[in-house]
């Protein structure tokens, strides 16, 4: 059923959607009022069924028998829920409504994921490799084939990809031990009485040896061969000497 304009002489013009069958009609009427499958107001439902039929009517649409049936199967549940219940496990009169709605709204989706799936088809074209000038769509035959061409085009194509994709760069690890380090800081404490510590750490390009020197510094204190000291909070540290030499061989703290 197309989309149909509804012209009458005190009111706008209305135009009814498409509709696939009564089934669809009932889940479109479920989702205007905003009301679950599960607690659909078949009264309300079931007068606004009818309005839509009389709607058709009134503009000569031919309504199929399948959308007088389902009005009819609507007007039975409504008179069975204006009836009271005879026992309380009686069985709800809309279990059968809710069961073919939710099939139908499982059905009504995955045809919209075919449908997406085969517009993405649609929407992919296969790859056709012209090797000059074809006289027919059939397969080239082996003694056609220019050996020599096709090594000449493997060769330029792994010339390429070798270009394309050049070696990684892998460089060594820098390593260095917190003895090497000890020794450093005492060389600069030698000439310094007064060492910055936190402005030599991240001047070091490595982090690896920003660590190694910040132990080392830990590791001369300890042995008290320097003291730290800091003037405010997060301010910088100064390393200075002791005046007591260690023997660094038998440092093992670090």
């Amino acid at each position: 059923m197309g989309a149909v304009a509804l012209t009458e002489p005190q009111g706008p013009a209305v135009v009814l959607p498409v509709f696939q069958g009564p089934l669809d009609l009932l889940l479109y009427l479920v989702r205007e009022n905003r009301v679950s499958i599960w607690d659909i107001p078949v009264a309300t439902i079931c007068d606004q069924y009818q309005a839509w039929l009389r709607a058709m009517e009134q503009l000569d649409l031919a309504v199929a028998g399948e959308y007088l049936v389902c009005a009819a199967w609507l007007l039975a549940i409504k008179s069975r829920m204006l009836l009271p219940r005879r026992e309380k496990g009686e069985a709800d009169p809309r279990a059968e409504l809710v069961e073919r709605l939710l099939a139908y709204e499982r059905v009504k989706r995955q045809a919209a994921e075919l449908a997406g799936l085969l517009a993405l088809r649609e929407g992919v074209w296969p790859v056709q490799v012209s090797l000059g000038e074809e006289k027919s769509q059939g397969d080239v035959a082996l003694e056609d084939v220019d050996v020599a061409a096709l090594a000449r085009a493997m060769r330029e194509v792994m010339e390429h990809f070798r270009r394309e994709h050049p070696p990684g760069l892998v460089l060594p690890p820098m390593r260095h031990t917190v003895q090497e380090k000890m020794q450093e800081l005492l060389a600069f404490l030698t000439e310094e009485r007064s060492f910055p510590l936190l402005s030599h750490m991240l001047t070091r390009p490595d982090r690896l040896e920003a660590v190694t020197c910040f132990l080392a510094a830990l590791e001369l204190v300890w042995l008290r061969a320097a003291r730290v000291h800091q003037r405010l909070p997060f301010a910088e540290i100064y390393l200075t000497p002791t005046g007591y030499s260690p023997v660094l061989e038998a440092s093992t703290h670090a």
